[in-house]
């Protein structure tokens, strides 16, 4: 009996200090998700973390005296996390908060939380005064199933807000319908350049959806063709997250011939994998081979 009681009081103070040690690491990250040069290295932690981090997270994302920076990581990582609890907070940032790029963040943690009861409250954001939100929220309806932006989107690409046109593609993406390449490619005889560019790269992104992975390597070694730098460089960039070992061929010999118009994205691309560390130095294995 006296053991059983003694096993008992020591697996609840290894527990307690378990949870003190957990509850500090989480203060300190959080600390650092507010400091710009610690931010990046915060996140990855507070993912590891998980869901104890939400209370502290969702109590920075609703702080207005905080810097719009921190609020904005805080509502990413709750949407990362996918915490359905948090749904109501993140809403009523959408709905009200005055900081645009809080309600942008709110609209994308929506769609990634993907609990269906937000879509009314995304649907309420379509009329947003901030043409960002307003495709983050097509953008995050889509995810949930629902394809009420899609008149929106296509009229967006038309606009002349570049940055909400680009995003107006990323929703197209996820809505997926093939039914709108043929209005889109009206877009590519408009007057307004970015407009023909976001237009072909919308039907890019959709003509690739469903296609076997053959086929996808083979459109997109097409594409790197393309003489638009935005379309070569999507598909060099489509290539590396394929990442099979004929991918990264096919960047690989893209980059060495400069005679084909996406050969500056794909070296760029095949240099970041370098950095990444996933692939090899393609220098180092010459002078290793010469060796």
């Amino acid at each position: 009996m006296k053991k059983t009681i003694t096993v008992i009081m020591l697996l609840f103070f290894c527990q307690l200090s378990y949870s003190e040690a957990t509850s500090k690491d989480i203060e300190k990250s959080i600390q650092k998700l507010q400091i710009k040069e610690t931010r990046q290295e915060a996140i990855k932690e507070i993912e590891k973390i998980g869901k104890p981090a939400i209370i502290h997270l969702r109590r920075l994302a609703k702080n207005k005296t905080k810097d719009s920076d921190s609020r904005i990581s805080s509502i990413v990582l709750i949407g990362k996390l996918k915490d359905i609890d948090s749904r109501i907070d993140i809403e009523e940032i959408l709905a009200k908060d005055t900081d645009k790029y809080c309600r942008e963040a709110s609209a994308i943690a929506l769609g990634n939380i993907g609990d269906k009861g937000a879509i009314q409250h995304l649907k309420n954001a379509l009329k947003d005064r901030s043409g960002n939100v307003r495709m983050r929220a097509v953008w995050a309806l889509a995810k949930l199933g629902d394809k009420s932006g899609k008149r929106l989107a296509l009229d967006t690409i038309k606009g002349k807000d570049v940055t909400a046109q680009l995003l107006a593609v990323d929703a197209l993406e996820v809505i997926g319908d093939k039914d709108v390449i043929p209005e889109l490619k009206k877009n590519l005889k408009s007057k307004n350049v970015w407009t023909r560019i976001h237009s072909q790269l919308a039907i890019k992104k959709i003509e690739i959806l469903g296609l076997t992975e053959d086929q996808k390597l083979n459109y997109l070694k097409e594409t790197l063709k393309d003489k638009q730098l935005e379309i070569n460089r999507w598909a060099s960039m489509e290539l590396a997250k394929i990442g099979t070992e004929e991918a990264i061929k096919i960047l690989k010999e893209t980059a060495k011939d400069e005679k084909i118009a996406g050969s500056y994205s794909a070296k760029k691309i095949l240099l970041q994998l370098v950095e990444q560390g996933k692939i090899a130095n393609p220098s180092q294995n010459a002078s290793e081979k010469s060796q």
